[in-house]
């Protein structure tokens, strides 16, 4: 293995869109592991796919507690089964990486911090 140096230093202050993506992709890793207990018949409490009547799965990406407007007025994805929501979330891990839902993810923090204001 050939190792490559620079010449790069961390920033002192994290930029807090890269934090929010941080924090958003490990409850996704979270959450495809209970999709994987799921898919082996456990019983998993927090896990955010839930079946309907019909036999659907919906999935929707929360940051905390709130659900993310993944498109306009649209919270969830559904999955026609639990391979499909897996598959999901993985798309959607990458999504989160590269950028795609950090307004979304800024309008909630936002909101969140509302709350705690006096």
């Amino acid at each position: 293995m050939e190792l490559k140096f620079v010449a790069a230093t961390r920033p002192a202050k994290p930029n807090a869109s890269l934090l929010r993506r941080q924090k958003l992709v490990r409850k996704i890793d979270q959450q495809i592991g209970y999709v994987r207990q799921m898919i082996e018949g456990q019983s998993v409490r927090a896990a955010w796919a839930w079946m309907d009547d019909a036999g659907s799965y919906f999935l929707p990406i929360k940051y905390g507690r709130q659900p993310l407007e993944l498109k306009k007025g649209m919270f969830a994805i559904q999955c026609p089964d639990l391979d499909h929501a897996e598959a999901a979330l993985c798309t959607v891990r990458g999504m989160v990486l590269h950028g795609d839902f950090d307004s979304q993810l800024d309008k909630v923090s936002t909101d969140i911090r509302s709350r705690f204001t006096k």
